[in-house]
Order: structure tokens, then C-alpha cells, then sequence
């Protein structure tokens, strides 16, 4: 039989290299230029514009502009960090919960997906900061700006947890179809999405100085932490009730 804590600390220092070198990868991309994240605006400005009926320019330096609608695709729009934390709990749970065979073909897939469901995700997400920007939305405390963040803040992070949800049971299914292993009653996608979130959205950031050069950081923090927690919270409800 399989030594289960050696298996268990392996797999530890597994996730602890995924996510030691994710993060590398996030801090090489740190001041990344529009062109060197042309990778991920072209597809999103492409998408965007099939959706939208709106043409994009691309401008040295800047990124995609639609000078009719004052709009620009930029680096900050490119989704870059939503696509790195899907890569990196897509990875986790492949070690996690390590399909029984053809693993190099699963972190592929793994790969191709998360590029994927970033791209789609993260055009949603400029179509509708689109929207409200056309009908200039607001109410009370909430201006355009705030409500632009808020649902950058709740669409990726409730897609990211759907992504995490349905790609842990697909795991475990397989599994189980192969090796007649159970799936497990506690999967613990949840607090990988929350941590791997709260690390790329929070932690990383203010390691690099964004709480000094933004002054938005400390109320786009605690919507975060807000987010994190209510989700948790009606996670727990649901499961109890269920």
C-alpha cells in the first residue's frame, strides 16, 4: 500500500512548486508591457468586438482603442492574474487529486482550459464594465468607478470557484471510473480558489507597493475579503441545508 503521509507531503511540495512557480511567472509580468500581453488582448479585443459591434484599434504602448466609444482595452484589461490562479488550482487539483494515468496530457488540458475559460471569462467581464459604462449606472455610494470594480472582483471570483468546483468533481469522477476510489465528501476546492485568490489579488500586490501607489487599494481590499467570506459563508448554509 501506498505510504500515505509521504504521498501526502509529496503532493504538499507538488502544489508549493505549482504555486511558487505561478507566482514567478506573475512577478515577470509585473510591468508587462501591452505588447507582451498581446497574447491575451488580442483574443479579448477580438471577442469583444465580434459581441459588441465595436472596432479596435491597437496602439503601440496603449493596447486596443475604440476612439467612438473612448474605450481601451489596456494591460490592466488583459485578465492576466484570473488566468494565472486558474492555471495554478487547475494544477493543484491534477496533484490533489492525480488522474490515474496520461498526467502530462491532463496538465495540458489543464493549461488549454484555463487560457480558455480566462479569455471567455474575461471578455463577459469587459462587455459588461462596457454596459455600464455606456448608461452611466450608479446609485448612492456605488459610482461607476466602484461598481466597474465590483464586478470585475465578482465575476472572476465566482467563476473561479465554478471552474474549481467542476473541475475537482471531473477529477475525482475519473478517478473513480478507473481505480474505484470514492470521490472525497470534503474536495477542498474551495479554501485552494479563496487562498490562491486572496494571494494573487491581495497579498502579491501589496508586497509590490500597491497599497502606496493606489489609494483605492484599502476599500478594493476589503471587497474582496467581503466577497471571500460571503461566499464561504453561503457555501456552509448551502451544505447544511442540503
Amino acid at each position: 500500500m501506498e505510504n500515505q503521509p509521504a504521498a501526502s507531503f509529496a503532493g504538499a511540495l507538488a502544489m508549493a512548486a505549482i504555486i511558487a512557480g505561478v507566482v514567478l511567472v506573475k512577478w515577470c509580468f509585473a510591468d508587462a508591457s501591452a505588447a507582451s500581453l498581446n497574447w491575451l488582448l488580442r483574443p479579448a479585443s477580438g471577442l469583444v468586438a465580434l459581441c459588441s459591434g465595436l472596432n479596435f484599434t491597437w496602439m503601440e504602448g496603449l493596447g486596443y482603442y475604440n476612439a467612438a466609444e473612448e474605450i481601451l482595452i489596456a494591460p490592466a484589461c488583459s485578465g492576466l492574474n484570473f488566468f494565472l490562479v486558474l492555471l495554478a488550482i487547475g494544477w493543484c487539483l491534477a496533484v490533489r487529486y492525480p488522474p490515474p494515468a496520461r498526467l502530462g496530457w491532463w496538465i495540458l488540458g489543464i493549461a488549454a482550459s484555463a487560457y480558455g475559460v480566462g479569455l471567455v471569462v474575461n471578455t463577459c467581464r469587459i462587455l459588461l464594465a462596457i454596459f455600464l459604462y455606456r448608461e452611466q449606472i450608479a446609485f448612492s455610494v456605488f459610482s461607476p468607478e466602484r461598481l466597474h470594480r465590483l464586478e470585475g472582483v465578482v465575476v472572476y471570483y465566482l467563476c473561479l470557484c465554478l471552474f474549481a468546483m467542476l473541475l475537482s468533481t471531473l477529477l475525482q469522477r475519473c478517478r473513480q471510473l478507473t481505480t474505484e476510489v470514492r470521490p472525497s465528501s470534503r474536495p477542498g476546492h474551495g479554501w485552494l480558489a479563496a487562498g490562491l485568490y486572496l494571494l494573487f489579488t491581495l497579498a502579491i500586490p501589496l508586497v509590490n507597493g500597491a497599497a502606496d501607489r493606489h489609494g483605492r487599494f484599502i476599500e478594493h481590499g476589503l471587497t474582496v475579503l467581503a466577497l471571500v467570506a460571503g461566499v464561504a459563508l453561503a457555501a456552509k448554509v448551502w451544505k447544511r441545508c442540503r
